[in-house]
């Protein structure tokens, strides 16, 4: 069920199994993509390695398969794979009305189903983009299927939005509402910039609360769905107890609860998530900001600042930048110290802005030559207050 207290918050030392504190893997010996991967894992088991995420891309590619052909039988004509979400809204009948939480796991493409089967006109809210991406694909389905009955997409942001929800609570229509999208109208990088900071065992991430203003402001049901494989192949429809807020509850409280569901659940079977690319993109550490991740007190921060410009300012032909670390731009504006496993936003700056860094310890004078002024005050000073260069005499 959701978790109703704090206690409940998953453990920062879970992994995947014990693979000793000597063990690492080096991300550096790995392609970016290969070592975007292990990282995204570290969110939810800290002490990950490769062998570790090996272990869970053939897992994973093997629920795959399972999928692929539960899905080619329901094509051909095969309809056991729908018994078990209608037996579990048969036995559910308070699932007909209220939200419904779910998330990216197992064939997650038929949540819907059970409803238009029963006769019921189901709304699901999504982002534009999802909406635009998921309505042809699940059209084709349910008309495969023969179901007459009407989907009615919410977007959200669009103008209008809220007042369609309140209507369909009103109606009685179950709105379907797949949480880990996490990324509302303005995106993941408004996710970052705005979301509730969220404790996972390896990293802090963003989240959306907007999902649970909503839940206190339309106070109607709220029942947590899972679909998953399990060890025989079969699929498995759960629902964990209806829950209800109001609007005198905290919205941050209630994202928090209802993360800690979902994330559970993934923790359960993170071989059948199939929106792991969230963990990276939310993670708290690419929230924009100058100072994000700096290794100098805050209480020295500006000094240390104010040092800086009056080296520039008196000093560029003397005061040297030197790379501490090994660092990478990656594609998706991504700063990458490889030596500590640390990613920031990479602010505009591109892989070759580093060349003359790697080859050697150029004066700030020199770099304001080759990159600017501008480029010097602002990328040079960061990199310094990262940790990852430092200046020199």
């Amino acid at each position: 069920m959701i978790p109703t207290n704090d206690n409940s918050r998953l453990s920062r030392s879970g992994t995947l199994r014990s693979s000793g504190p000597d063990r690492r893997a080096e991300a550096s010996s790995q392609y970016p993509k290969a070592a975007w991967d292990l990282w995204t894992l570290r969110a939810l088991w800290p002490e990950a390695e490769w062998d570790d995420f090996l272990q869970l891309r053939e897992d994973h590619q093997k629920a795959l398969a399972r999928e692929r052909e539960a899905l080619a039988g329901l094509w051909a004509g095969d309809r056991s794979i729908l018994a078990p979400g209608r037996s579990l809204l048969s036995s559910n009948p308070e699932l007909k009305s209220g939200l419904i939480l779910s998330f990216h796991q197992g064939p997650y493409q038929l949540l819907a189903e059970p409803f238009l089967a029963a006769g019921l006109e189901p709304v699901i809210l999504l982002n534009q983009e999802a909406r635009d991406s998921f309505r042809e694909p699940t059209r084709k389905l349910m008309e495969l299927l023969g179901h007459r009955g009407k989907i009615e997409w919410v977007a959200v942001g669009e103008k209008g939005f809220v007042r369609q929800l309140f209507k369909a609570v009103q109606d009685q229509r179950p709105v379907l509402v797949y949480m880990d999208g996490n990324n509302g109208a303005e995106g993941m990088a408004g996710t970052r910039s705005n979301g509730l900071t969220y404790a996972l065992p390896g990293r802090d991430i963003k989240v959306r609360t907007g999902l649970a203003r909503l839940l206190c402001r339309l106070q109607c049901p709220a029942h947590p769905v899972a679909l998953h494989w399990d060890d025989d192949g079969e699929l498995v429809w759960e629902k964990q107890p209806t829950q209800q807020w109001h609007r005198k509850d905290d919205p941050e409280q209630v994202t928090r609860l209802i993360f800690d569901w979902c994330f559970s659940e993934i923790m359960k079977r993170p071989h059948q998530w199939q929106h792991w690319p969230m963990l990276r993109e939310a993670s708290a550490c690419f929230s924009p900001g100058l100072n994000q991740g700096s290794m100098v007190p805050a209480g020295l921060r500006d000094d240390f600042i104010n040092a800086f410009n009056t080296c520039l300012e008196r000093s560029a032909g003397s005061v040297s930048l030197v790379l501490d670390k090994h660092v990478e731009v990656w594609p998706g504006d991504v700063l990458a110290d490889l030596t500590d496993d640390r990613f920031f936003p990479a602010e505009g700056m591109q892989d070759q802005d580093l060349h003359t860094l790697r080859g050697g310890h150029p004066t700030l004078k020199q770099l304001c030559e080759e990159h600017g002024l501008h480029w010097v005050k602002f990328h040079a000073l960061r990199l310094c207050l990262l940790g990852v260069a430092r200046l020199g005499g």
